[in-house]
């Protein structure tokens, strides 16, 4: 199956979850990915998980942390038809630590003239 053709399917049961996974496939099937994903991909996966109430009460306490985890998983379970084993444990991995720091993405380059 095709990303393309897995997204539309996913989207008619929950939007947020189509485009978390849209996002997290795209980045881990680029071959010249960056080490870390870009920020409109972390936030894809963040929605999702304020979606499903994984953030419990904001904290990123350890049981926080374990529930964004186990929703990540969701993630990965809906990425299974595309991508083969390893790149499902790279996109896993990731997610493990996007769900441990909101904020992990590649941070935005200012490209123009300094002074």
């Amino acid at each position: 199956m095709k990303k393309e053709d897995l997204i539309p399917i996913i989207a008619q049961r929950n939007p947020l979850l189509a485009d978390a996974v849209g996002k997290m496939v795209g980045y881990i099937q680029d071959r010249w990915a960056a080490p870390y994903p870009s920020k409109e991909q972390t936030e894809a996966v963040n929605a999702y998980l304020r979606s499903v109430h994984a953030d419990g009460n904001g904290t990123m306490s350890e049981n926080n942390i374990a529930h964004r985890r186990i929703a990540t998983q969701v993630i990965t379970i809906n990425a299974i038809r595309v991508l083969d084993h390893d790149q499902l444990d790279r996109l896993q991995d990731v997610l493990n630590h996007i769900a441990a720091d909101r904020e992990y993405h590649m941070p935005e380059h200012g490209y123009g003239m300094g002074r």
